[in-house]
């Protein structure tokens, strides 16, 4: 939109509805965007999870194995 279009708008419908509509397009771009970033951080946040997931996986099957070696060692005595 260019200044001739919006000076249009204010003289013919009033700057308190002009403003409002524009308020209103800011609003919903803001909205938007702030949704696009929440859906990329979820995305990034499902791939953080799996990772500690399977770490953790990893970390508890090396303890099993240490646990089971260290009742292997005292059955021996």
């Amino acid at each position: 939109m260019d200044f001739g279009t919006v000076s249009t708008l204010i003289t013919s419908v009033g700057f308190p509805i002009v403003a409002c509509i524009g308020m209103g397009w800011y609003v919903k771009a803001q909205t938007d965007a702030y949704r696009d970033d929440v859906k990329d951080m979820r995305k990034e946040y499902k791939e953080d999870i799996k990772s500690v997931t399977e770490a953790l996986n990893n970390n508890t099957l090396a303890i099993q194995r240490l646990v089971d070696k260290l009742d292997l060692d005292d059955d021996k005595k």
